[in-house]
């Protein structure tokens, strides 16, 4: 009696307050289905699809973004930093640069001191990040898969980090 007298005492039958109970709970169970299936995230290198590149190793993209000069081919590979999406960052900086943020700027801003070179162009606009992604050769970024499925003119270059627990 304790338990309709909560929920109103007239408002609820027992038949239709186990239906509620049984509908809550089902409910509840399929969300939290929907939720892990869809936490599974990787974050990809990504070039424009007229690039001639196919993969690179951890050891060439980390010095790519660290501004030492690589080139392939012809081409000289630009880094482009991805802001627009301060996880993506985050990781891309602990999991494949292996720097903190602030640790990462600095490191880069000695080698634009010592040896003249450019800093990597930053984008907190995901559509200019794209943009120029697809028109300036040997350009390369980081985005999310999902990210990446909603544009065209993109090539992945492959997973540099993979996570379910995102």
């Amino acid at each position: 009696m304790a338990v309709y007298a909560a929920v109103g005492r007239n408002v609820l039958t027992p038949v239709k307050y186990i239906k509620f109970m049984t509908l809550v709970s089902c409910l509840c169970l399929m969300s939290a289905v929907s939720t892990a299936q869809s936490t599974q995230r990787s974050l990809l290198l990504v070039s424009g699809s007229n690039s001639q590149l196919d993969a690179l190793a951890h050891a060439e993209v980390r010095k790519v973004f660290l501004g030492v000069p690589v080139t392939t081919g012809q081409v000289r590979l630009r880094p482009l930093l991805n802001l627009a999406d301060p996880r993506a960052t985050s990781v891309f900086l602990q999991q494949v640069i292996f720097m903190s943020e602030r640790k990462y700027k600095r490191q880069l801003l000695s080698r634009v001191f010592r040896l003249g070179d450019q800093r990597p162009r930053e984008y907190d606009d995901i559509e200019l990040l794209v943009e120029d992604l697809r028109n300036t050769p040997g350009a390369l970024t980081y985005m999310w898969s999902d990210q990446f499925e909603n544009y065209t003119g993109l090539k992945s270059l492959g997973a540099l980090w993979t996570s379910s627990s995102i």
